[in-house]
C-alpha cells in the first residue's frame, strides 16, 4: 500500500506528517537541512523524494558521485555550479545534474533556499 505524508507546514515553514528533519553532516556544507518524503521507510525500491532547506549564505556540497538528480526549486535563490559554469535559479526552476557532474548549491538573497530532490534508490 502506498503512503501519505500530509503536508503540516506553513509558509515559510514546509514539513510533512512523519517526516523527521536531519542536519546534513558533510564537511563543506553550511546550513543544510534535509528530509526524505519518499523513501525506504515508506517501501520506494526505485527512487527517493527528498527536501533539503539551505539557510540564507549556506552551500550544499561540492561534490559529485554516479546518479543523477532532478531538482525542483520551491523558494528562495540559488547559485547552482553544474560541471564549470553557474547558474542562477529560483522558485519553480527545474535543474537536472547529470550523474557523475560536479555540483552544488548556494543560498542566495535574504531567504532559505528550499527545493525538492528526485534520486534512483542509491
Amino acid at each position: 500500500m502506498g503512503t501519505v505524508h500530509r503536508f503540516v507546514g506553513s509558509e515559510g515553514a514546509f514539513a510533512w506528517e512523519n517526516v523527521p528533519e536531519k542536519t546534513v553532516d558533510a564537511p563543506d556544507a553550511v546550513g543544510v537541512t534535509g528530509k526524505v518524503l519518499v523513501g525506504p521507510e515508506d517501501g520506494a525500491p526505485n527512487f527517493r523524494i527528498r527536501y533539503f532547506r539551505i539557510e540564507s549564505g549556506g552551500c550544499s556540497s561540492l561534490e559529485r558521485h554516479p546518479h543523477d538528480h532532478g531538482v525542483f526549486i520551491l523558494h528562495g535563490r540559488a547559485r547552482v555550479l553544474l560541471g564549470t559554469e553557474e547558474v542562477e535559479v529560483g522558485p519553480r526552476d527545474v535543474v537536472y545534474v547529470p550523474g557523475n557532474e560536479l555540483h552544488q548549491f548556494r543560498a542566495i538573497g535574504d531567504e532559505p533556499l528550499g527545493f525538492l530532490c528526485v534520486i534512483p534508490a542509491v
